[in-house]
């Protein structure tokens, strides 16, 4: 299995209990493990190239929540 996230430094990592599936911040984003993947993908659309200092995720609304450094916070509606 390749799991191809690079040589970053992740930030913040948070675990969607519903669906599997994981969740790492770093200084360029943030990016998103499928259950059963062995690629990383980008976690959504929008959220500007910086660096995301942390992750939460909420699973009764279905979001998860990145803090950016300098870019607010951001939401992304969880399937």
């Amino acid at each position: 299995m390749s799991y191809d996230l690079g040589d970053l430094p992740a930030t913040g990592i948070a675990f969607d209990s519903v669906t599997g599936d994981l969740y790492a911040s770093s200084d360029f984003g943030v990016m998103l493990l499928s259950s059963g993947a062995t690629s990383w993908a980008a976690a959504g659309t929008g959220l500007p190239y910086v660096e995301v200092a942390g992750l939460t995720i909420v699973p009764s609304a279905r979001k998860l929540y990145a803090a950016t450094h300098g870019r607010s916070a951001w939401a992304l509606t969880l399937p």
